[in-house]
């Protein structure tokens, strides 16, 4: 069984984690824009190196500025590049990855310290609570907008840009702090997800999440929410055509 100290230690980790890593114009890449670092966090969740033009494609940026920022990201250590195989038609084209600094290094070991001490089923649910204790007081909220927005101001506390809909049933997050480590450790995600629930729960509103999408376009989650006073009036179906 999970024991109360593993969950609490690997809660403990993902907060240094979420508190520690540099986010928007961190020191190790001065003047970060938000193309920059969207270039940087789409090469930190891709599965393999990508090409500048599978860059561009999946950014909207032109191929030339692309490249510009890939420059500067390697001269600041967060990026590397290697040539591809040759395919016998001109010159091999290169190849970029995410290159992990150090203290993500020493982060990712501190989580894979934690993650063997507490692997049983409860840790999710464990580690989220502890994780929650190490935030800012929540408020009690008097409105069911009031505990959203105290839950997005929460997330963004925990290192994500996190940004709410005008409805209020839903929380995008971007630039995950944990992108690179999530695909090995997925069981991150779910601890994400139990925080959002503690926090709402705290605020003494009845805001539940009804479940977390977890990268439906690079290094960005949303999570759903349920609340009982934004259900439509009605809501028009479309049928399949045949």
């Amino acid at each position: 069984m999970t024991t109360p100290s593993g969950a609490a230690a690997f809660g403990r980790a993902l907060a240094r984690i979420g508190k520690d890593r540099p986010q928007r114009g961190g020191p190790d890449v001065p003047g970060l824009s938000h193309s920059r670092l969207a270039i940087l966090r789409l090469l930190e969740t891709a599965r393999e190196p990508r090409r500048i033009e599978d860059i561009a494609e999946s950014t909207g940026l032109h191929a030339n500025t692309v490249r510009g920022h890939l420059d500067a990201l390697m001269s600041a250590g967060r990026a590397s590049r290697t040539g591809s195989e040759p395919d016998g038609r001109g010159r091999p084209a290169w190849l970029y990855s995410a290159k992990a600094s150090g203290t993500a290094e020493e982060l990712a070991a501190v989580l894979e310290g934690a993650l063997e001490a507490a692997t049983a089923p409860g840790l999710a649910r464990d580690a989220a609570v502890s994780w929650a204790q190490t935030l800012p007081g929540v408020p009690h909220s008097t409105s069911p907008d009031g505990a959203v927005d105290a839950a997005t101001e929460a997330l963004t506390h925990l290192g994500f840009d996190a940004v709410r809909n005008e409805v209020g049933d839903a929380i995008t997050l971007r630039a995950c702090p944990y992108a690179s480590l999530v695909r090995d450790h997925p069981v991150i995600c779910e601890v994400h997800a139990g925080v959002l629930v503690e926090v709402l729960r705290r605020t003494g509103q009845p805001v539940g999440v009804a479940s977390l999408d977890v990268f439906p376009t690079p290094n960005l989650c949303v999570a759903h929410l349920t609340r009982p006073d934004t259900t439509p009036e009605w809501v028009v179906t479309m049928e399949e055509s045949e």
